[in-house]
């Protein structure tokens, strides 16, 4: 489990992970996630944005990530939860 300290590691990851997704035209996968990432400003609303569009990501489906991908997907998805929730 990854366990980021600041918000410029974690959106150092995810953009790790977007443009390996580009690289392998990942399309789909793209437009289920890009519209939260390119929407995101920094507000509690744009955090809940964000995490909505990294669950339907996961939501595809494990078998279409591999185990790395899927492990940072919900790495990602935790501490953008506990960005909306306070947790």
């Amino acid at each position: 489990m990854t366990s980021f300290q600041s918000n410029e590691e974690f959106f150092a990851a995810l953009l790790q992970l977007i443009e390996q997704w580009c690289d392998q035209r990942r399309i789909y996968v793209l437009a289920v996630l890009l519209p939260g990432y390119t929407s995101f400003f920094g507000l509690t609303d744009d955090w809940a944005r964000l995490y909505e569009a990294l669950k339907a990501t996961r939501a595809i489906g494990r078998e279409k990530f591999s185990a790395a991908e899927w492990d940072l997907l919900n790495d990602l998805i935790g501490a953008a939860e506990r960005a909306v929730f306070r947790r």
